[in-house]
């Protein structure tokens, strides 16, 4: 009985698991991708000669309204008391929270001052405006 050494036989790899592997990672990576793209809801904002961009953004809920006096956390529209809880939940998870209010233009100071006083009452008073300067969105 001939017993085969390992010298006989050439040594190979097999690549069909590192590229079942690679495979799986870019399918991650694109279904994530979606998820961290957030979208801008359209809102015409107010002009404001001083505007800069805040260099640290991160910890920010954004809640934009537009000219038709709808609210939206993110980009998904909510009603009052939704954003109330959204606003709790995301200062319980987020030890420096802050709000981004995107209004529109043409809103009403009456809209604004609910949706500071949802927050307000919430817990976070943080709250930051955006505005547009020529040149740039703050």
């Amino acid at each position: 009985m001939k017993i085969s050494s390992l010298g006989d036989e050439d040594a190979r790899f097999d690549m069909t698991p590192m590229m079942d592997i690679v495979f799986q990672l870019i399918a991650f990576f694109m279904i994530v991708a979606t998820y961290v793209t957030r979208e801008k809801v359209e809102v015409e904002l107010p002009l404001a000669v001083n505007a800069s961009i805040a260099e640290n953004q991160q910890g920010r809920m954004m809640i934009s309204l537009t000219i038709d006096g709808q609210v939206w956390a993110g980009s998904r529209p909510v009603s009052l008391d939704e954003l109330a809880t959204q606003v709790r939940e995301w200062k319980r998870e987020n030890t420096e929270a802050k709000i981004v209010i995107r209004a529109d233009r043409s809103n009403s100071y009456g809209l604004v001052k609910q949706v500071m006083k949802v927050c307000r009452d919430a817990g976070l008073a943080d709250i930051i405006f955006s505005s547009f300067q020529p040149g740039g969105e703050g």
